[in-house]
């Protein structure tokens, strides 16, 4: 009799779920490199970057949109000083810059008066050459607009939300560079100098609690910017001959950390120059203007000292009047389109300041300009200094302004220096 080994069927099933488990766990795994594969796929899609964010404004760029705001400002105040000159005795809009500069023009002696109407006519015969887009406006369409209407209806040269970005950041760094540098309140001498309360016997005061000595000079209460000496190097002469035995007297203006344009009356020297003649102000010199101490550093203090003729009919003053008025006009109009870039609580504050630290720099161009144009010697140029403190401990400095026209050479000695 013969036997068959039964093969047990629980051993049958047991390999075939075996069997089924794996392939359900190979379908699992797969499944997972499938995902994770497609994960790793998804992730190295290139995504979309973000634009980069504009890169900050440089004090540079800032100095250069004030300047376009200026250089623009100054085509429109050349062409009213031209269509000025050009018919003083028109009837102007009462307190236009137009009817202060042919005030001006009407008290000249009649021949230079000519000379600046003659002059005046041939420049605006090339309008385009001298007054920017401004120029494209005939002489009669920009009498009747006058500087008033001829720039409140011009763009701004520079993009106005930008500009006060900028101002509104510079801002921001100064008064965290302020916070930076203010001492603290209370110190060692506070914590160990103290009255004992009576009575406490174990009491010790450990510091030296007498009080300081006054100090052997006065506190610093500003700054002065003072005109030394003025040498006359070679009178004017050539034909000109004029400044020889005239006197001579300087103003200008001065503008302040807050933007602040004060106008510096004028000065006459009590002395003819020939050539060689110096006068030294005693006292360590004339005082042509002063400034407080700045509420916050760095602050930037500017100095434009006009040298003039005494018989000039007080031109000089006329100018610096119609610089104030244009300065009015251009910061007015950049408070108007920087919109809400910046809080009207410092809007007038910054614009000020951004547009006075080239205040200088409009009258030294406006001045060259009438020089070259006119042939005029009421001005010798005009001498701008800028300086910029950074602390109470500055070193102060000083200088010399060539003034040079007309054949003639002028140095005027400068110096910023403490007010106590």
């Amino acid at each position: 009799m013969s036997y068959r080994r039964r093969v047990p069927t629980i051993g049958r099933m047991s390999t075939l779920q075996a069997s089924r488990r794996r392939v359900r766990w190979f379908g699992r795994a797969t499944a997972v490199v499938c995902a994770a594969a497609m994960t790793a796929g998804l992730a190295a899609t290139p995504v979309a970057a973000k634009p980069a964010a504009p890169a900050p404004v440089t004090q540079a760029e800032v100095t250069e949109m004030a300047r376009a705001i200026y250089a623009d400002a100054a085509d429109a105040v050349r062409y009213s000083f031209a269509v000025a000159a050009a018919d003083p005795n028109r009837r102007w809009a009462p307190g236009s810059i137009e009817e202060k500069l042919a005030s001006g023009f009407r008290k000249m002696a009649p021949e230079r008066r000519r000379a600046y109407s003659d002059g005046a006519k041939s420049l605006l015969a090339r309008s385009d050459a001298n007054f920017g887009r401004y120029g494209k406006l005939t002489p009669a369409d920009y009498g009747a607009r006058g500087f008033a209407g001829a720039y409140a209806e011009s763009p701004l040269p520079v993009d106005a939300k930008r500009f006060g970005s900028a101002l509104k950041a510079r801002h921001e760094a100064n008064l965290a560079r302020s916070r930076a540098a203010a001492p603290t309140s209370g110190g060692p001498q506070d914590a160990v100098c103290r009255d004992c309360p009576d009575p406490t016997p174990d009491c010790e005061i450990t510091g030296d609690c007498d009080p300081p000595p006054p100090p052997t000079t006065r506190p610093k209460t500003g700054l002065k910017f003072m005109i030394n000496r003025v040498t006359c190097v070679d009178e004017t002469g050539s034909g000109v001959g004029e400044w020889g035995s005239d006197e001579i007297a300087f103003g200008g203006v001065i503008v302040t950390p807050a933007g602040d344009t004060i106008q510096i009356n004028q000065y006459e020297i009590p002395q003819g120059f020939d050539d060689g003649t110096i006068w030294t102000f005693y006292n360590q010199g004339h005082t042509f203007g002063q400034f407080d101490l700045p509420l916050t550093y760095p602050a930037q203090y500017t100095a434009t000292v006009l040298l003039t003729e005494v018989d000039s009919g007080g031109f000089a003053q006329i100018l610096t009047a119609v610089w104030q008025q244009v300065r009015g006009t251009v910061q007015a109009k950049i408070a108007e389109k920087v919109g809400t870039v910046l809080e009207p609580i410092v809007k007038s504050q910054l614009i000020a300041q951004a547009l006075g630290a080239l205040a200088g720099w409009l009258v030294g161009e406006l001045v060259t300009w009438i020089i070259n144009s006119f042939n005029d010697d009421v001005f010798l140029q005009a001498g701008t200094s800028t300086f910029t403190l950074n602390s109470i401990n500055d070193t102060l400095t000083g200088g010399v302004f060539r003034f040079q026209d007309h054949d003639g050479t002028y140095d005027v000695s400068w110096s910023w220096s403490w007010r106590r």
